[in-house]
C-alpha cells in the first residue's frame, strides 16, 4: 500500500505541473511572453472613421489586445469594408476577450461573427460544435494570389488543427506567431560608440564587455514579472543547436527519454547562456544586467532603458506601442531591435548545417467563426481577405514586424528599422521552410507531461533570475538540463518499452 500511495501523491504532483507545460504547447503565455501586458482599456467601436448610410450590415469582430493594441485588426476591417461598403464591423477588444469569448461561446450567448480563441480552448470549443468548420476557407484562393489559404499556411500548424475520424476538418484560422523575443537597444548610444549588432551569443557578450566599458549597463529586464520575457529563448537556441528537421520531424515526436539525453549537450549550452545573459558578468567583473533587474516589472526595465541607464533592455516587438506614452517625454530617444543571437558562433547546427535562419514559435491562437455567427460567410470571406498581401502588410505594420504563420508576401516599404529587424528574421524563416513550431501531436506532448525544455516540475528560468550569483545560475542551469531527461524517463515504462499508459491517457 505505501508504494501505491507513494506512486500516486507523485502522479498527482506530475499532474500540476503538467498543465504547465501544456498551457505552453498550446500557446497560452502569448500574452505573457510575446503581446506585452499592458491593457489598452476596453474597446467597443466600429473599425472605421468613414461616414456609414445606416443601412450597412453590421460584423461583429471579438478579439484580446494588449501590448500591440487593436490596430491590426482595424485596418482589417477598414480595407474589407472599402471593398464592400454594404458592411460596417463593430470590434470588441480588451485584454480578457479569450476569456469573455470563451463564456460567450460555451454559454450559447456569443453573436459574434469572427472571434480569436486562446489555442488551449481550440479543442474542447471545436469538439462541442462551438466553432463552424473553415475548410472552405483553407480551399479558397487568395484574392491577389493564385496560391489557397492552405498552400501558404505553414503544413505544422494546418495539421496540428486537424480534427474528426479522418482528420479532416478545421475550426480556425492561424493568427500570430510566438517566438523567443530578443532586445531592444537604443540606437544613438550605438551609433556614437560604433557599437555593432551581434548576430550570435559570443558577439553579444563581446558587446556586452564593450558596452560596460562605458560605465554602463549592458542590459536591463524585468525578472520580477513575466520571467524577464526569456521564456522561450532557451527554446530557439535549442532548435538552432539541433536544427529544424531534427526538432520539427524527429524531436517532436517524444518517442522516448533518450532524446532528452541526445540533446544533452544542446539544451545545457541553451541554460548556460541565459544564467550568462541574467546573472553573468562582464570582462571588467561588472554585472551584466543593472542592478535591480531581477525585481523589475517589465514596464519598470523599460524605462530605466529609456532613461539611458542600460544600453539594451530585453523585449518583444510590442515596445513602441506600451512605451508610447513615456516616450513622448523622449522625443530624441531612438531604439532598434537586436534578434535573438545564435547560439554557436558558426550559426550551424550540431551537423554542421547551416541554422542561421532557424527559429522557434508557439502554436497559433486562432482566428474562428462561432457556429453560431450571424453573418458566416461574410465571416468566411473576410478571413480569407486577410492573406491578400494589403491585408497582411497593414497586419505586419500594426504588429512592429510580427509575422503570422503562413508565407505571404508583403510590401516592406512600410516598415520602420525596427519593424523591419523583426520581420525580415521571421520571413527568412519562413522563406526557407525552417520554423519550428511546438505543434507535437504526441500523446505526451498534448496532455502536457513533455516539451523542449523546463517541463520538469520546478522553473528554471525563474530560478536562474532569482539566483543569487552567477555561479549559483550556473549551478541551476546545469541541475535543469538533467532533470529535463531525468523526468522525461520517470514517464517511461521499462517493462512495456513505453510511456506508462497513464500518462497516455489510457487509463
Amino acid at each position: 500500500m505505501p508504494a501505491v500511495k507513494g506512486r500516486r501523491c507523485r502522479y498527482r504532483k506530475m499532474k500540476k505541473f503538467a498543465n504547465k507545460i501544456l498551457a505552453l504547447a498550446m500557446g497560452t503565455f502569448i500574452a505573457a511572453t510575446f503581446s506585452g501586458c499592458v491593457d489598452f482599456g476596453d474597446r467597443e467601436e466600429s473599425s472605421s472613421s468613414r461616414d456609414y448610410t445606416g443601412n450597412e450590415t453590421e460584423i461583429l469582430v471579438s478579439v484580446y489586445a494588449a501590448g500591440y493594441g487593436q490596430g491590426w485588426i482595424d485596418e482589417a476591417c477598414r480595407i474589407y469594408e472599402e471593398k464592400h461598403p454594404e458592411y460596417r464591423f463593430k470590434i470588441r477588444a480588451n485584454s480578457r476577450m479569450f476569456d469573455t469569448v470563451k463564456t460567450e461561446l460555451t454559454s450559447g450567448t456569443c453573436t459574434s461573427d469572427i472571434v480569436l480563441v486562446a489555442g488551449y480552448d481550440y479543442l474542447n470549443l471545436a469538439t462541442t460544435g462551438k466553432l463552424a468548420e473553415l475548410s472552405s476557407v483553407y480551399d479558397s484562393k487568395i484574392p491577389d494570389s493564385e496560391k489557397t489559404v492552405r498552400e501558404v499556411v505553414a503544413d505544422e500548424q494546418y495539421a496540428y488543427r486537424l480534427l474528426g475520424e479522418n482528420k479532416d476538418k478545421i475550426y480556425g484560422i492561424p493568427w500570430q506567431d510566438s517566438g523567443a523575443n530578443g532586445f531592444v537597444y537604443n540606437k544613438k548610444m550605438f551609433d556614437q560608440n560604433g557599437w555593432t549588432i551581434p548576430s550570435t551569443m559570443d558577439e553579444f557578450f563581446s558587446l556586452c564587455d564593450k558596452i560596460a566599458e562605458k560605465d554602463l549597463a549592458p542590459l536591463v529586464y524585468g525578472g520580477g514579472q513575466q520571467n524577464a520575457y526569456v521564456t522561450m529563448t532557451p527554446n530557439q537556441w535549442l532548435v538552432q543547436y539541433y536544427g529544424y528537421d531534427y526538432m520539427q520531424n524527429t524531436f517532436e515526436k517524444y518517442e522516448s527519454p533518450d532524446q532528452y539525453k541526445t540533446t544533452e549537450e544542446g539544451r545545457l549550452k541553451a541554460y548556460q547562456y541565459l544564467a550568462k545573459l541574467l546573472k553573468g558578468k562582464t570582462a571588467d567583473g561588472g554585472n551584466i544586467a543593472l542592478t535591480g533587474s531581477k525585481s523589475f516589472t517589465a514596464q519598470a526595465a523599460q524605462r530605466e532603458f529609456i532613461k539611458g541607464n542600460a544600453a539594451m533592455v530585453s523585449c518583444g516587438p510590442w515596445f513602441p506601442t506600451e512605451m508610447k506614452s513615456l516616450l513622448k517625454d523622449y522625443p530624441d530617444f531612438e531604439f532598434g531591435y537586436i534578434p535573438l543571437p545564435h547560439i554557436n558562433a558558426d550559426k550551424k547546427d550540431v551537423n554542421g548545417n547551416d541554422s542561421s535562419a532557424v527559429n522557434y514559435s508557439l502554436a497559433a491562437n486562432l482566428l474562428c467563426v462561432p457556429s453560431t455567427a450571424p453573418h458566416a460567410d461574410v465571416a468566411r470571406d473576410f478571413l480569407l481577405s486577410m492573406f491578400t498581401k494589403e491585408s497582411y502588410t497593414t497586419f505586419v505594420k500594426e504588429n512592429n514586424g510580427v509575422t503570422r504563420p503562413i508565407d505571404v508576401e508583403i510590401d516592406e516599404s512600410v516598415l520602420n528599422g525596427f519593424s523591419k529587424a523583426i520581420y525580415e528574421a521571421s520571413a527568412v524563416s519562413k522563406r526557407q521552410g525552417v520554423c519550428v513550431y511546438e505543434t507535437s501531436s504526441s500523446p505526451m506532448a498534448i496532455n502536457g507531461y513533455l516539451g523542449l525544455m523546463n517541463f520538469s516540475g520546478g522553473d528554471a528560468y525563474l530560478d536562474i533570475i532569482n539566483s543569487q550569483s552567477y555561479e549559483d545560475a550556473l549551478k541551476v542551469a546545469a541541475s535543469a538540463s538533467r532533470k529535463d531527461y531525468e523526468t522525461a524517463l520517470s514517464f517511461w515504462d521499462s517493462k512495456t518499452n513505453n510511456w506508462d499508459s497513464k500518462y497516455l491517457g489510457i487509463n
